[in-house]
């Protein structure tokens, strides 16, 4: 699991800021097993491989590790 919740998270130059969220490694398994792509869900799926296939599901979250809100638009 980590945390990605501080304001000054920097993907790239191309995607600027990041979200703040909670971030869940897990084997490969299907995306419903975590409400994945579901409606009203919040949980986002990414894989990764390889060499070692893996899900990454994402949960957006509502502070920023300084306690302020992280607002977003109602887009998941």
């Amino acid at each position: 699991m980590t945390f990605m919740m501080s304001k000054e998270a920097y993907l790239t130059d191309e995607d600027g800021h990041n979200r703040a969220h909670l971030m869940f490694y897990t084997p490969l398994i299907d995306r419903e097993n975590w409400g994945a792509g579901l409606p009203k869900s919040p949980v986002i799926l990414g894989q990764k491989g390889p060499p070692e296939p893996f899900n990454i599901f994402m949960v957006p979250v509502g502070k920023w590790s300084d306690g302020t809100p992280a607002l977003y638009p109602d887009d998941y």
